[in-house]
């Protein structure tokens, strides 16, 4: 550190003294004089040493962080950069993302791009019950509008859901939400202001995305591995932005099909309170689990109350009903339910109160047992036709959710993919709809639970065939 002492001030100079000091800081970092995560001195000390104000080296410090030279923790000091400047990622403010296939209206084709089941599967007869049930006992009132964190009743039926998955809380800290779009979009409105960061996962759910983007937010993706976020890429990312929150799923990620291990969850949890930053962990597939393990949500490992858990019962119940519930930290549990009740007062009390009849008279699990026995069946025929078809192209194996993320070979882009398959009558999604910023081109997701299982094997197959084709057209080329 004693290089920083040996720069040269020259008050004859235009240039303001904090500038010079600041352009010979970064030399020296560039030089690689000052190591990554190395603390400068003082600011009195530099003071004292350049016969300068304070300010002046409060100015200097200043300038290098916005330049992302330095980062500061308060009360530790100012530490040089954990990354070198051309590795550090520009947040994107725009989404990027370009529109494929246009306005597809196949009726006969082979679609693998939606998420939801098939009709057959949701419980309609139990839902009709419920429905008549309360008409029948609340009359008109069943319509009435609903207090704006949600149906007490129903809150206490969804809390002893969440204690079944760990997550201990009360109906003080549950709001009902009219689907997990929804929580994503008032979590935003109460805690992202323009130019705030966010970080998410690259890739990561564009629905997310889009709402921090639409609040004026600039986005850091932070990639991922086989087990969640790459967390030393994470704490370099928080050592040089302050965000606001980081947005990420726990369990079956869209698009990868990804889950943490729990030594991520911990770490993350420990990162968010090291570094004062909430989680948005966002829960659609935690029910569509294949395999043995217990599944143990970021939440219920939250004993810091940094988590907002937000969980959406689209996939599992029905898409029409469009309710799920958030999890909120006490701090921001106020302005949520205010934001709430500017966005639609309440979620529609008819629903609620026949969702509550429908838990209370059935339960959660019978139902959800059967759910995961249609998908794993699904999930396990996508596998065996994927390793029978797909050759060359690689996968995961999430064993849960309703999706497979597919890298391509190399040399077959996935848009090119997607529109070869388009012509074959089969829909499927490019890698590009889930990376802000629209570089994938490498990757293909394919959704498979609202598919027959012929049309699962047709559909692979003709993936297959048409893989095979455009690879040796590349061997061709080469």
């Amino acid at each position: 550190m004693e290089e920083i002492f040996q720069i040269q001030l020259n008050k004859e100079n235009e240039m303001p003294l904090y500038h010079q000091l600041a352009e010979g800081i970064m030399t020296l970092i560039s030089d690689g004089y000052l190591p990554a995560n190395s603390k400068l001195p003082p600011i009195r000390k530099m003071a004292q040493h350049f016969g300068v104000n304070s300010v002046t080296i409060v100015n200097a410090y200043k300038y290098l962080e916005q330049k992302q030279m330095v980062y500061s923790r308060v009360g530790s000091g100012t530490f040089v950069s954990p990354l070198p400047v051309e590795h550090i990622p520009e947040p994107v403010a725009n989404h990027n993302i370009r529109s494929f296939g246009g306005e597809i209206s196949m009726e006969n084709a082979i679609n693998f791009s939606g998420t939801s089941l098939p009709h057959e599967m949701f419980p309609v007869d139990a839902f009709k019950k419920a429905f008549d049930e309360v008409l029948e006992r609340e009359k008109g009132g069943a319509f009435s509008y609903m207090d704006g964190m949600g149906y007490e009743p129903l809150r206490e039926q969804l809390c002893r859901y969440l204690e079944s998955y760990g997550i201990k809380t009360s109906v003080e800290n549950v709001q009902v939400l009219s689907g997990a779009q929804q929580g994503i979009d008032i979590i935003s409105k109460v805690m992202v202001h323009y130019g705030d960061v966010v970080f998410v996962e690259k890739p990561t759910f564009y629905g997310a995305s889009g709402a921090f983007l639409s609040r004026g937010a600039k986005l850091v993706e932070v990639p991922l591995e086989r087990d969640g976020m790459d967390m030393t890429i994470l704490e370099d990312y928080l050592k040089l932005y302050q965000p606001k929150f980081i947005y990420m799923m726990a369990y079956f990620q869209a698009p990868t099909g990804i889950s943490y291990s729990m030594e991520k969850k911990r770490k993350l949890l420990e990162l968010a309170e090291k570094y004062d930053t909430y989680i948005i962990e966002e829960d659609n597939f935690c029910d569509f689990h294949y395999g043995k393990e217990d599944i143990v949500p970021l939440k219920a490992l939250d004993f810091k109350n940094r988590v907002i858990y937000i969980k959406s019962f689209s996939k599992i119940l029905m898409p029409g009903l469009r309710i799920g519930l958030a999890v909120l930290p006490k701090k921001i549990h106020q302005a949520v339910m205010e934001a709430k009740y500017t966005t639609d007062i309440s979620t529609s009390g008819f629903i609620q109160r026949a969702l509550e009849y429908y838990l209370r008279e059935n339960g959660w699990e019978e139902h959800a047992a059967a759910m995961r026995r249609y998908g794993s069946e699904k999930y396990r025929k996508t596998l065996s036709c994927a390793r029978k078809y797909l050759g060359a192209a690689k996968y995961g194996l999430p064993n849960g959710g309703v999706s497979l993320w597919i890298r391509l070979p190399d040399g077959i882009g996935a848009e090119a993919f997607c529109s070869r398959m388009l012509e074959k009558n089969v829909i499927i999604t490019p890698g590009s709809q889930f990376d802000i910023s629209g570089e994938d081109d490498s990757h293909v997701r394919i959704s498979f639970g609202n598919l027959s299982d012929d049309k699962i094997e047709v559909g692979l197959k003709r993936m297959g065939d048409t893989l095979k084709a455009m690879m040796e057209k590349v061997d061709i080329s080469q």
